[in-house]
C-alpha cells in the first residue's frame, strides 16, 4: 500500500500510535451500532441472558440453568463475563446491551491483537490493514454484537496465537520475551474457561502442523507444556469440581457426551452439513475481506517456504479442514482461523500480489462471488423491510446505498491496493452495519415478537406483580424480558394460571394453540378476555405466528 509512512513510529509493533487510532475508530464503528438496539435474539443469546440473569437473581454462580433446564453446554466464563458487565448496570435488570459488552470488547480486543501480529510479520500497514479487515468481516460483526462466547474465545485464541508465533519464531538473535509461554497459556486457560476444549484444538492443530512441517520440535519445549498444564488446570479446575459435586457428574455427561461428541458425530440440532459448507460460507462470513481470499491463497503457495506464511497456514488450514469434517456445521465455528486469514489478505495488498496462472482464474472467481454476495447483503435492509410489508423509511435506501458503496470500494481496493482505498472500504462497511444494525434491524418489529409482547405487558398498570404464561410459543428470549418465572407450557397451564391469578395473571397463546386454551379456561371457570392481538414472524422456525393476550374478566390491570 502507497503512502504509508504515517503508519510507521514508536507504538506497539513499530506502527504509529495515529496507525492505532484508526483501527481501534474503526473497530468500535464497525462493532458497536446496534448494540443498544437490536432485541435480543434468540435461540442462543437469549439463553446466554436468561441464565446469566439468573445467576445474578440467585447468586448461585456455580450451577448454569434456563429456568428449570440444566444448561451444560459450555464452561461458565461467558456467563461469568456477561454477569461482570450487567452488574455494573443494574444487575439482573439490566438491559440487553451490559450483557453485550464482553463481546464488544472481545472483538475489539482480537482486532487489535490481529494488527499487532501482522505487525510484526509485515511491518505497520500490513498491521492497519488485517486490524481493518477482521474488523469489519461479517462473522466478527455478528458476533460482537451478540451475548454469547464466540466474540471471547476469538479474543482467546487471538492472544495465544500471537504469543505462539512469538515462540515460534524465536532464535538466538531475536528471542521471544520471556513471559510468552506465560501469555499464551492463561489465554489458553481462559478460552477453556470460556468454551472448552475448542481453543485446545486450534493451538494444538497449529503446533502439530508447524513442528511437522519444518521437522522440529523446539517449539514444544519453548511451550513448556506441563506448566502450562497447570496453569490451565489452576483457572479451570476450581469450578470444574465444585460443579461436578454440585451436579453428580451431570454437567461432565452433558458437556462432553452430548455437547461435544454429538457434534462430531451427528448434526447437532439439524445444523448438520457436508464438507465443503465452511469454504462456501467464508464468502458470507468473512466479507468483504473474502473479496481477497483467492489471492491470499495463491500467495500463501507462492511463499508457502517463508516462516511467517508457514506459521499462518497452519494456523489456518488444519482448524479449517477439521471444522470442514466435523458433522456438526455453523458458519462461527471457523472464526477463529480468520485472523490469519485476515494476515494474509492483507500481505496481499502490502507487498503487491498478484496471482497468476491457474491462481488468476480462481481470484476472478473469488472477485465475482464477492459481487454477488455485497449485491445481496446490500439489498437485504431495503427488501427486508418490503417483504415484511414495512413502509420504506431513509434508513433501508440509505443502508442499500451503503451497500453499494461496499462493492464500488472493493472493486477500487483491486485496481489500487493503497491504504486509503482499504480505509474508504472498511468506512463503506463500518456505516452500512451502522445503518443496517443500528436502525433497520431494530424497526422491524414484526421478528420481534418477545419484544412485541414485552411492550404490551409492560404497558400494563394495577399490579406489582404480573405473572405470566404463554402457551404455542417458547422462545428463551420472553423469558428473559418478562421474567424467570414465566410460564412456557400447555394451553391448560395458561388457563390455570388466570384461574389462579384472576386480578393481575396475563395468558398469551399463540393462533394453533387458541381454541384449546379457550377450552381449558371455560372447563376451569377462567372467564378470559382478549386484549389484543398482533402478527409476527418466528425466524427461528422460519414461520408466521399470531399471538393474542388474555387477561380474566373483572382483572385489575389496564393499560397505561
Amino acid at each position: 500500500m502507497s503512502s504509508t509512512t504515517w503508519m510507521e513510529g514508536d507504538g506497539p509493533a513499530g506502527m504509529s500510535w495515529r496507525a492505532w487510532a484508526l483501527v481501534l475508530v474503526i473497530a468500535a464503528a464497525a462493532l458497536f451500532p446496534g448494540i443498544t438496539a437490536v432485541p435480543v435474539m434468540d435461540r442462543d443469546e437469549g439463553r446466554y441472558l436468561q441464565a446469566t440473569k439468573q445467576m445474578m437473581e440467585t447468586g448461585d454462580y456455580v450451577d448454569i440453568r434456563l429456568q428449570d433446564t440444566t444448561r451444560y453446554g459450555y464452561p461458565i466464563g461467558t456467563y461469568w463475563a456477561k454477569a461482570a458487565t450487567a452488574n455494573l448496570f443494574g444487575g439482573a435488570e439490566a438491559p440487553a446491551w451490559a450483557y453485550r459488552l464482553p463481546s464488544f470488547l472481545a472483538g475489539a480486543i482480537a482486532v487489535l491483537g490481529t494488527a499487532w501480529l501482522a505487525a510484526r510479520i509485515g511491518g505497520p500497514a500490513t498491521g492497519v490493514g488485517a486490524g481493518l479487515l477482521l474488523a469489519v468481516s461479517l462473522v466478527v460483526a455478528v458476533e460482537s454484537r451478540t451475548a454469547r462466547s464466540d466474540a471471547l474465545l476469538l479474543a482467546c485464541v487471538v492472544v495465544a496465537q500471537a504469543a505462539l508465533w512469538r515462540l515460534a519464531r524465536s532464535t538466538e538473535d531475536r528471542p521471544a520475551f520471556r513471559g510468552a509461554p506465560l501469555v499464551f497459556w492463561a489465554a489458553h486457560a481462559v478460552g477453556v474457561l470460556i468454551k472448552g476444549p475448542i481453543i485446545t484444538l486450534v493451538v494444538a492443530l497449529t503446533v502439530a502442523a508447524w513442528c511437522v512441517w519444518n521437522r522440529d520440535r523446539a517449539l514444544l519445549r519453548r511451550l513448556h507444556v506441563v506448566k502450562g498444564l497447570a496453569i490451565t488446570a489452576l483457572v479451570v479446575l476450581p469450578w470444574l469440581i465444585a460443579i461436578t459435586l454440585k451436579t453428580d457428574n451431570a454437567y461432565l455427561e452433558e458437556a462432553i457426551g452430548r455437547s461435544l461428541m454429538g457434534k462430531v458425530a451427528t448434526g447437532d440440532r439439524a445444523h448438520g452439513a457436508p464438507p465443503g459448507y465452511h469454504l462456501v460460507a467464508l464468502f458470507i462470513a468473512f466479507w468483504p475481506g473474502a473479496l481477497l481470499a483467492g489471492a491470499a491463497a495463491a500467495m500463501a503457495w507462492a511463499r508457502r517456504q517463508d516462516p511467517d506464511i508457514r506459521f499462518l497456514v497452519c494456523w489456518f488450514v488444519p482448524t479449517f479442514l477439521v471444522f470442514e469434517a466435523v458433522a456438526t456445521k455453523l458458519p462461527h465455528y471457523t472464526m477463529p482461523t480468520y485472523p490469519a486469514l485476515a494476515v494474509l489478505a492483507a500481505l496481499v495488498l502490502t507487498t503487491g500480489f498478484r496471482p497468476g496462472g491457474r491462481w488468476n482464474w480462481g481470484h476472478r472467481v473469488v472477485v465475482g462471488i464477492f459481487c454477488v454476495v455485497t449485491t445481496v447483503l446490500a439489498l437485504v435492509p431495503l427488501a427486508g423491510t418490503v417483504h415484511f410489508g414495512i413502509p420504506v423509511t431513509l434508513e433501508p435506501v440509505l443502508a442499500t446505498a451503503a451497500g453499494a458503496t461496499v462493492l464500488a470500494a472493493g472493486l477500487r481496493l483491486l485496481r489500487d491496493s493503497s491504504a486509503k482505498r482499504l480505509r474508504d472500504l472498511a468506512i463503506a462497511v463500518a456505516v452500512f452495519y451502522g445503518l443496517t444494525f443500528q436502525g433497520v434491524f431494530p424497526s422491524l418489529d414484526v421478528i420481534w415478537p418477545s419484544r412485541t409482547l414485552a411492550r404490551t405487558v409492560d404497558g400494563l398498570s394495577g399490579c406489582a406483580s404480573k405473572p405470566v404464561a404463554i402457551t404455542g410459543y417458547a422462545e428463551p428470549s420472553v423469558v428473559f424480558y418478562l421474567g424467570t418465572e414465566t410460564g412456557l407450557g400447555e394451553p391448560a397451564d395458561a388457563a390455570e394460571l388466570l384461574k389462579r391469578n384472576p386480578d393481575c395473571g396475563i395468558a398469551v397463546t399463540t393462533a394453533g394453540d387458541r381454541e384449546a386454551f379457550l377450552a381449558a379456561a371455560v372447563a376451569v371457570g377462567a372467564n378470559p378476555r382478549e386484549l389484543v392481538s398482533f402478527d409476527a414472524f418466528n425466524y427461528t422456525r422460519g414461520k408466521p405466528v399470531t399471538m393474542t393476550v388474555y387477561l380474566a374478566e373483572g382483572t385489575k390491570l389496564r393499560r397505561r
